[in-house]
């Protein structure tokens, strides 16, 4: 038999029974017709089966996944989860195995880094820099084996879902410039703003500023991250260290790929910015 000619395919197991790929394809097809009678059209089978199909997930899953009407049918909440990790995984599985790593722009740095580092040990990576709540959205849809945040808080978070480790640390500068702030897409803004807060600072957000060289024109307040200054990236002129916002960058490990441990590894080697 051609390797070609095989490929992996999806199915659940709840309670110890399959839900196999052709029924959750029912589910699929349900969910995009809207209705018995055109989703076995879709599949190419009669509509008794296709019950069958959808009848046998629901005993196996414990749970009604399709609600029918006079109107037509529908998938329920527990059918809508059951489809969206369904697609995740075929999404997946039609890719390679790849690492898939994402970061930020206060990341950047050691997540190329690490990845240049895998590179000479003959290891590919797929990079992704963005903002830390992307980059959970892609952990969360299973495109991403380890994503390395910048806000500590959302590892905390996420921590009962996947493992974190530190493996840099940051400081936040602060330019206080009043009561109205830039907030910056990138670096612990959560963790300057709840200062504020217990304080009892009145404040509010103008806009979210996604190049930060663009805060040294304005004329608001806001944070950034001192890698970001230490990089060249913004020269943040009279913004001063705050003693209170030493925070981590943490890489959280999403997965079971053989090459994340030393993708972390790496990534801690290489820092957010040259000491001295």
């Amino acid at each position: 038999m051609s390797r070609t000619a095989v490929r992996a395919r999806v199915v659940f197991v709840s309670e110890g029974q399959e839900i196999t790929h052709r029924q959750l394809e029912a589910l699929v097809a349900l969910g995009e017709k809207g209705t018995m009678t055109k989703a076995a059209k879709a599949l190419g089978v009669s509509t008794p089966v296709l019950y069958k199909y959808v009848k046998e997930a629901e005993d196996k899953a414990g749970a009604a996944l399709v609600s029918s009407t006079s109107r037509g049918s529908r998938l329920t909440a527990d059918g809508l989860d059951l489809l969206r990790r369904f697609k995740a995984s075929e999404l997946r599985l039609s890719e390679d195995a790849t690492l898939q790593v994402a970061g930020t722009l206060v990341s950047e740095r050691c997540v190329l880094t690490a990845a240049t580092a895998l590179s000479e040990k003959g290891v590919q990576c797929r990079v992704r820099i963005s903002c830390d709540e992307e980059n959970l959205r892609a952990m969360d849809e299973m495109r991403a084996d380890c994503i390395v945040l910048d806000d500590a808080m959302y590892a905390m978070e996420r921590a009962p879902e996947a493992p974190g480790m530190e493996i840099a640390s940051d400081v936040l500068l602060h330019r206080d410039a009043g009561c109205c702030y830039d907030r910056l897409a990138f670096g612990a803004q959560r963790l300057g703003f709840r200062q504020l807060e217990q304080r009892g600072v009145k404040y509010e957000v103008a806009r979210t500023v996604w190049e930060p060289a663009l805060l040294d024109s304005t004329e608001h307040s806001y944070f950034v991250d001192k890698s970001l200054v230490r990089r060249g990236v913004i020269k943040a002129s009279g913004a001063k260290e705050q003693r209170w916002s030493v925070h981590s960058v943490i890489a959280l490990e999403c997965s079971q790929h053989p090459d994340l441990a030393t993708f972390v590894a790496e990534a801690r080697r290489a820092g957010l910015y040259p000491k001295g």
